[in-house]
């Protein structure tokens, strides 16, 4: 406490030296968080962020180290010629425009080109830090394009500093100098609107609070070609190159706190309650999904169009022998990614083996598009759907090219023509053919596109037309299911959240990285994911790659598989032994892994490595990872449980260590593993504050241990 007195006095003082101008040269602004504090600067009318600083840990913490040249803003304007010009807070005189402990504002006038007005309100509420900004062309031949508010940084990064980003599943990087990464939200490289960095103790987190559904881009890494690593937020304006005014429509924050990725999560998911996607009721609440959806533990990826291939689906789930369904691919007389939307008519015998698969037992979900139309097609013609697609800022339809090499185009799911195809399609399949669910694709896997078609009926450029557009479309979906049916995506960006039933996670890429369950540590409990990554040609002949795709997947609370029928060859059958023991144990736990909350990452030790060794172009890899992965969760019925799963060819002793977080803050006097479902306990030793215990994982293992 004495510390925090000492520090606090100090910021007193500095905060009385900058309100009388003490230094005429540079004057400092300080603004307070419940622990820090946040320093803009003023020298000779260049106002930027000078620091950030908590108290934490051992007495404080830089975050942003004192630089002027990162401008707080950046201002993408065109001008009468359609050309683009950038203006940033660095060219124009900014002066402070009111100032209190918890409150500034930040005033720039007249900044060329544009005759641009810019103020700026950055107010604090406990370690809240809430950041505004209104923006105005006032010159004639200037319009507004897209803004880059708040730029923090340079970022003290120091040795164990990462960055935290919503890629799917969740990514943390060290690499901040080596990239300068810009994604778009919603898509599945930015699943969630925020990012943060982290030394694993404590953090700061840069996110935006919206119940109405924007698009934006979220940056983060080396500053253009300097060696000064920052994190930002681009926002586009709605009706980009007309718009005079633009005011930020949500609230755009930065909090500091103690903790690592899975605090920086739980930061985000308390925000997200409060939005109509991500305050969804826990899982054994919501009456939207159907039960067998619930209940599945596997999921088969294939073809189902004849007795073949339908007995080819049903073998597989008898060999597993827990609840299984099945994505069913070419299911279609067209080739895949060629001539969509034009499904129909179906292969002969699809309604036929649709029947016979679900009679044994396993729901079917088939494939389709719900973003792209062949412009080749005689649809595309009858229809007229070149109004109805997505346009770039030339006015140009977007154009996308994947596996097939057909030339396809991106539509904009404002309009009713792509609402009412993308309906059309559901309604046949789960009324005329009888599937379980429809697999929607791309839906939160692209990311979303800025559409300047002016007969949309939505603002040009930035907005909430792609989110509330596909909201509808869905909407329109749902009317059309059985109470038994079910819609899917690919991938996890949340503002669909409410309007889906579960979403295939096979994108997140580590690129230099580790995957980390921080999706999971929001909405753990409250959605249902299935798969982890694409299965690669050489996973299951490498085994490793194979077996750690699904050990992971276990313990982050997914469903399992999204395999083919490849894993039941001979050749592999340690493989599907390995997958087969863990649909077994997450059956058993499907309290803790389905329903369950995510509680904070366990410390695990001991548990050794493998290694294997790859093809990288012309060069051979060698990769090593954990044997051992783990995870701790909080039933419904407030049991704590731990899943780990042990991938090596040999038994694996693991130490594991629980802290204060996994109790819920409390300080417990006893702990003790109880092996389920065997009943054999373990008893922890206590050693300041933290909690630990050995376990034996058998080779090609997973458990479940309930924390008593």
């Amino acid at each position: 406490m004495r510390r925090v007195r000492i520090f606090l006095s100090v910021i007193v003082v500095l905060l009385t030296c900058a309100a009388v101008g003490i230094s005429a040269a540079s004057v400092a602004f300080p603004l307070f968080t419940q622990d820090g504090r946040l320093v803009f600067e003023e020298q000779d009318g260049r106002v930027s962020l000078g620091k950030v600083e908590t108290v934490y840990p051992e007495g404080k913490r830089a975050w942003v180290l004192s630089k002027p040249d990162v401008p707080l803003w950046t201002i993408t304007l065109l001008d009468d010629s359609g050309s683009k010009r950038t203006v940033t807070a660095l060219q124009g005189t900014g002066t402070v425009r009111a100032l209190s402990q918890r409150e500034i504002q930040l005033g720039w006038k007249g900044v060329q080109p544009g005759g641009l007005n810019v103020l700026a309100d950055i107010s604090v509420d406990g370690d809240t830090v809430t950041w505004k900004l209104k923006v105005e062309a006032t010159e004639e031949g200037f319009t507004l394009f897209d803004v880059v508010y708040p730029e923090i940084g340079p970022l003290a990064v120091q040795g164990n500093m990462y960055s935290v980003e919503p890629w799917g599943w969740g990514v943390i990087r060290k690499d901040f100098l080596s990239r300068r990464d810009e994604r778009t939200y919603p898509g599945a490289a930015q699943a969630m609107p925020f990012l943060a960095v982290s030394d694993g103790t404590s953090g700061l987190y840069l996110g935006i609070y919206d119940r109405e559904g924007y698009s934006m881009h979220f940056i983060i890494g080396c500053h253009e070609n300097e060696e000064a690593a920052t994190f930002a937020i681009r926002h586009d304006v709605e009706g980009m190159g007309i718009a005079k005014k633009y005011s930020l429509p949500y609230s755009v924050v930065t909090v500091p706190f103690r903790g690592g990725w899975y605090e920086a999560g739980r930061i985000y998911r308390k925000a997200a309650m409060d939005t109509p996607w991500g305050g969804i009721p826990p899982l054994v609440e919501r009456k939207d999904i159907p039960e067998w959806m619930k209940a599945t533990d596997l999921w088969y990826i294939g073809s189902c169009h004849d007795d073949a291939t339908a007995d080819q689906a049903i073998k597989f789930a008898q060999f597993f022998n827990v609840p299984t369904a099945a994505h069913i691919y070419t299911w279609h007389e067209i080739p895949f990614d060629d001539h969509y939307p034009e499904y129909f008519p179906a292969k002969p015998g699809f309604k036929a083996a649709i029947q016979k698969i679900q009679k044994a037992g396993i729901p079917a979900m088939p494939y389709i598009n719900g973003r792209l139309w062949d412009p080749a097609t005689d649809s595309w013609k009858e229809k007229n759907a070149q109004t109805a697609c997505s346009l770039d800022e030339k006015g140009e339809k977007y154009v996308e090219v994947y596996g097939s090499k057909v030339p396809l185009s991106p539509m904009c799911p404002y309009t009713e023509l792509w609402q009412n195809t993308v309906r059309d399609l559901v309604d046949r399949l789960v009324n005329e053919i009888g599937v379980k669910a429809v697999y929607i694709d791309q839906i939160s896997a692209a990311s979303a596109k800025r559409c300047f078609a002016k007969n949309h009926g939505h603002p040009i450029g930035g907005g909430t037309y792609w989110i509330q557009g596909y909201r509808q479309l869905l909407k329109k979906c749902l009317k059309c299911l059985p109470r038994d049916a079910a819609l899917t995506t690919e991938e996890n960006a949340d503002p669909w959240n409410d309007l889906l039933h579960a979403w295939l996670m096979v994108n997140t890429q580590e690129r230099g990285g580790e995957i980390v369950p921080l999706y999971p540590a929001v909405y753990g409990g409250r959605a249902i994911s299935f798969g982890f990554q694409y299965i690669l040609g050489n996973d299951l002949p490498d085994r490793y790659p194979f077996r750690l795709k699904m050990a992971r997947a276990f313990v982050f609370g997914s469903q399992l598989g999204w395999v083919g029928a490849g894993v039941l060859d001979p050749k592999h059958q340690d493989e599907a032994v390995f997958l087969k023991r863990l649909c077994e144990v997450r059956h058993s736990a499907r309290e803790a892994l389905q329903y369950g909350e995510l509680l904070a990452p366990v410390m695990l030790e001991s548990g050794g490595t493998v290694s294997w060794k790859y093809k990288d172009g012309n060069k051979e890899v060698e990769s090593t990872q954990p044997a051992v992965v783990a995870s701790a969760w909080l039933t419904p019925e407030g049991k704590r449980i731990l899943a780990l799963a042990n991938v090596a060819d040999d038994a694996r002793t693991v130490t594991l260590t629980l802290d204060r977080r996994h109790f819920g803050g409390n300080t417990p006097k006893t702990v003790t593993f109880r092996r389920m479902p065997t009943g054999e306990t373990t008893p922890l030793k206590e050693n300041t504050g933290k909690w630990s215990g050995a376990v034996t994982l058998d080779a090609r293992d997973a458990i479940v241990l309930e924390i008593l």
